[in-house]
């Protein structure tokens, strides 16, 4: 949750008009060209304590009170980082800030006219296009499982701030991997720098709280100890629901082998019961190939259909594996 501040700062101002209230300027009897300077009431100009963004020669600034766009070329802090301070010629960005610093000294932002870089943690709110960028690093996100969320030397769109929604009225898709049709051209769709674009899928990875380390459990009397990994794949639905009713299936299977041996046995128990202190051969080679038939036999098949359910739904080669092998989450 953001901390609580002040809309309108008057230690920043020099205008102690600008610092009255919209009721105290009303019952003055103030009109809207009437107000006085350095307001901002009715979407004219605050003052601004500001700062000064230090830009670079190779850049094109468009500026607006704390609102910020700049032509230019790779430059997450200084003017030496990046792929920009490094002198790279395809590197160009668009660096779309607002609110510079406005973080620091506890919300109150950077000292009057201070001079300023970059920053991606400090910063209010920034999308950044670039054509080359090491976009994790910059943003200083967490590595993934599959090395997706390690990208370096790339085109990439980084989006920060303190919150961020994505609305579609006719929905919303989230999308790796080649363009489809003819317009991928006969080698399919490349990246930016002309190189091979993972296959089959290019990973998704969610990740909450920026860390996949994994989770050590202490064990105890009743729960044994170990180690989980954080991110993890996804659940396919209907695989995990195919998988659920076969697993019903073979627990069925087994409750009726135990309740055909139950059957058997009651049967061999009331031929022995006709003399407590005599061998009963009869009984038993009764019960013999019905225990082999209905009991004996059918464990068996429940043993293999179990080996298969674990072959297809458990094991990652399996046909109906019941984790997504592209989309994971911690």
């Amino acid at each position: 949750m953001a901390k609580e501040i002040k809309i309108f700062n008057c230690e920043n101002t020099a205008a102690p008009l600008s610092c009255l209230t919209l009721n105290e300027l009303i019952e003055g009897g103030a009109t809207l060209t009437q107000l006085p300077p350095n307001t901002g009431l009715y979407q004219t100009t605050p003052q601004s304590a500001g700062v000064e963004f230090k830009r670079a020669r190779n850049a094109k600034e468009i500026k607006k009170g704390g609102a910020y766009v700049i032509l230019g070329a790779d430059r997450p802090s200084s003017l030496v980082s990046g792929y920009g301070g490094k002198g790279a010629q395809n590197a160009s960005t668009i660096d779309l800030v607002v609110g510079r610093m406005s973080s620091v000294n506890e919300g109150l932002g950077a000292a009057p006219l201070a001079k300023v870089d970059n920053s991606f943690v400090a910063d209010a709110a920034r999308i950044y296009i670039s054509q080359l960028t090491d976009v994790d690093a910059n943003f200083g996100l967490a590595g993934g499982e599959e090395g997706s969320m390690s990208q370096k030397g790339g085109s990439a769109i980084g989006i920060k701030a303190d919150g961020i929604r994505i609305i579609g009225r006719e929905g919303i898709k989230i999308v790796t991997g080649k363009a489809q049709g003819p317009k991928a051209g006969s080698a399919g769709e490349l990246n930016s720098r002309g190189g091979k674009i993972k296959t089959p899928a290019p990973p998704i990875e969610l990740i909450a709280g920026n860390s996949v380390a994994p989770v050590t459990v202490p064990g105890g009397k009743f729960l044994p100890g170990g180690t989980i990994e954080k991110l993890q794949p996804i659940p396919l639905g209907s695989n995990t629901r195919d998988a659920l009713q076969e697993l019903s299936d073979i627990v069925g299977e087994l409750w009726s082998a135990v309740f055909n041996f139950a059957l058997i046995q009651s049967g061999q128990n009331v031929a022995f019961g006709t003399s407590p202190f005599a061998w009963q051969p009869a009984a038993v080679a009764a019960a013999t190939p019905i225990h082999l038939s209905y009991v004996i036999n059918s464990l068996y098949q429940t043993r293999v259909n179990n080996t298969l359910w674990q072959l297809n739904y458990l094991n990652p080669l399996g046909y109906k594996y019941i984790c997504s092998r592209s989309v994971k989450t911690t």
